[in-house]
Parts: C-alpha cells; sequence; structure tokens
C-alpha cells in the first residue's frame, strides 16, 4: 500500500539512563570552544581579527606574573558564589540570590570589623568570617521558608532579594557607615590592619583563595562521600521518593540554603577584607550572575566550579586587557553569554542521545 504510505523517517530524542564519563568531559569542553567561535561572528563583524583579541586576552591573563594574580583574584569570590550555589543546585533548590548574600556578608563582616577594635588580626578576622556565613545564611532562609511554607519559587525571591542585599550596602554606605572623611565618595572608613586578609608573593591574592579551595574540598566529599550528600543528591533526583525513603526534605532544604547563602556571604567578606578593604559601592559587581553561570558550566561539581571559576576570571582580565584594542569590556560580557549559550544546548546531550527511528 504505496510501501506502508511511506515510512515517514526522523529524528527523535531518547532519554540516557546513565552519562558516559568522557561525554560529561566533552560537552563543556566543546561547548565553550563552541562559544568562541560563536563570538568571533560579532568580533569580525566589528572589524577586529578574533584571534588577535583572543591572544590579547591571554596574553593579559597568563602572560606575565601580574595578569596570572590577577587572574587568581577575580577567580575568588567567583569561585565562593558558584561553588555555593553549585551545592544548592545539586537539590534543585535555585539559589540565584548569590549576589544579594555577598553583599550582606559584606554588611556582617564590616561591620564586625568597624566596631571590634583591640584585637589581634586572628580574632577578628575570624569574627568576620563567621558573621558573614551566619548572617547571609539567615539572608538566605528567607526563599526557603517561603518555599516550605507557601510553595514561593525561589528562584523568584532570591532574585527579588538581590536588589534588596544590594540598595542595603547603597543605603549604608551613603549614610549611616558613610566615612566622614571621604568627601563625596560613599563607602565606610578604612579597615584597621586587624582586618585584612593576608596577602602572598606581594600580589593581591589573598586568604580567600585558600578559604574558597577548602570549602569547595569539603563540599565534594560530602557530595561524594558521605550519606548526608547521598540523601541531597536523591533529593535533587525525586524529592518525592526521597520523602517516602524518610528523609526530611523539608530540614535538608532550610540546612543547604543556609550553607549555600552562608558561602555566598564569605564571597563579600573575602572581597572587603581581602581587595577593597572598606566596603563601598561596586565592590564586586556581576559576581552573583557570573557564579550562577559557572556552577550551570561546571555541572553542578564543587571542584569543578573552582576550574571554570579560574576561566572566567582570566576572562575578566582578559576583557580589561582589550580596551587597548578599542573594544569595550562588555565583550567579554558578550563572550560568556555565548559559552553560556553552548552549554545550555550541550547539556541536551548529557541527558538525551538522538536516534534515527523510522515512523
Amino acid at each position: 500500500m504505496d510501501e506502508i504510505r511511506k515510512r515517514k523517517k526522523g529524528f527523535s530524542l531518547v532519554r540516557r539512563m546513565d552519562t558516559p564519563g568522557w561525554l560529561r568531559f566533552a560537552v563543556p569542553v566543546i561547548s565553550i570552544a563552541g562559544g568562541l567561535l560563536f563570538s568571533s561572528v560579532f568580533l569580525l563583524a566589528s572589524g577586529e581579527s578574533p584571534l588577535q583579541v583572543y591572544r590579547v586576552m591571554l596574553g593579559g591573563a597568563f602572560g606575565s606574573a601580574y595578569g596570572l594574580a590577577e587572574t587568581i583574584v577575580k577567580m575568588i569570590p567567583l569561585m565562593l558564589i558558584s561553588v555555593g550555589v553549585s551545592f544548592a543546585f545539586r537539590m534543585q533548590i535555585w539559589n540565584a540570590g548569590g549576589e544579594g548574600q555577598l553583599h550582606i556578608g559584606a554588611a556582617a563582616a564590616t561591620f564586625v570589623i568597624l566596631n571590634l577594635t583591640g584585637y589581634d588580626k586572628k580574632t577578628t578576622l575570624t569574627a568576620a568570617f563567621l558573621a558573614a556565613f551566619f548572617c547571609a545564611g539567615i539572608y538566605g532562609l528567607i526563599p526557603a521558608v517561603m518555599k516550605i511554607k507557601w510553595n514561593v519559587n525561589e528562584l523568584i525571591t532570591c532574585l527579588m532579594l538581590n536588589y534588596v542585599g544590594t540598595l542595603l550596602i547603597s543605603w549604608l554606605i551613603q549614610g549611616p557607615w558613610k566615612d566622614p572623611t571621604g568627601f563625596a565618595f560613599p563607602r565606610t572608613a578604612k579597615f584597621p590592619k586587624a582586618g585584612e586578609m593576608p596577602v602572598f608573593f606581594g600580589t593581591r591574592i589573598h586568604a580567600g583563595a585558600i578559604i574558597g579551595i577548602l570549602i569547595a574540598v569539603l563540599l565534594w566529599f560530602i557530595l561524594a562521600k558521605t550519606r548526608w550528600g547521598y540523601e541531597i543528591k536523591l533529593i535533587g533526583t525525586n524529592s518525592r521518593v526521597a520523602e517516602y525513603a524518610g528523609i526530611p526534605v523539608k530540614r535538608y532544604i532550610l540546612t543547604v540554603m543556609f550553607i549555600s547563602a552562608g558561602i555566598a556571604g564569605i564571597a563579600g567578606m573575602s572581597e572587603v577584607c581581602g581587595i577593597t578593604h572598606r566596603l563601598q559601592a561596586n565592590f564586586a559587581a556581576q559576581v552573583g550572575p557570573s557564579g550562577m553561570t559557572i556552577a550551570y558550566l561546571a555541572q553542578c561539581h564543587p571542584l569543578g566550579a573552582v576550574l571554570v571559576s579560574f576561566l572566567f576570571g582570566a576572562l575578566l582580565v582578559g576583557g580589561n586587557s582589550i580596551q587597548k584594542l578599542g573594544l569595550p569590556v562588555s565583550t567579554v560580557q558578550m563572550i560568556q553569554g555565548s559559552i553560556l549559550f553552548f552549554v545550555a544546548a550541550g547539556t541536551m546531550f548529557m541527558n538525551y542521545r538522538i536516534v534515527w527511528k523510522e515512523r
């Protein structure tokens, strides 16, 4: 009957039962390459050679000891934010409030350092660390409680709370905490030496780098080697199955969100104690959104987030270098967006395989 009405042929997507290890490695690499190639189209349209632009960016980020050190400096807050949100993402809790939590942590650390006088560096920084972690963690509980009590989407509340955290900093540095000797600049007084993080090798690399790596290793160990980590991943896979298994899902949501937000608060503390040595406007611009991008690119793996943060730090430092070519720094944001687009597309190939079928 006309060859059974000419069977239709086409592609279909079949969900993978398990993703091969080589594919988990290949997809991010190919996605980054695809993002760079896609960005090349826009660079060519602006009259610039993509090879020249990428060469200048690489030279700025890795071509000197200073460039490498600055890459690590830019990496530190990105690493802390991305490691924190990756932890929440593994449980399908979409903590998009890293930017606001970072600002709350920075404010808490600033308050402690400016008011805790007469103590040595170790005591002062420890107090600032704990204040940043706990205050940001409590701030992160707001969307978690709303999710548990009223099933409010945490993604929306986290994004809204970003504005609250950012504007709170603006009010503090222009109002009650403003440095009276700072003229028209909105900022606090400079921190005493006891409130400044140690730096290494005569560069701006500070102790926040070590803190971030230790936190990443600790979270990796929890997720990969402990029962608690297994239960977190089970909740992320299917929360109803986890409930039937007797796992207290609501308590886990609160705990994981508290830890995730607290780590973002440490990122704020590391910036004001390690770099600016005061609370000021735009001290960590665009760190929050980039942290989410990094977490997604690293597939929510804490150690992977460290590596991808280093890459994004290089992009930021390299972005400053391309200004000599007459290109704006926003070019780097375009490249980041292109990479994220290809990573999002590449994720499909990790979760599904393409099958040729006759219908």
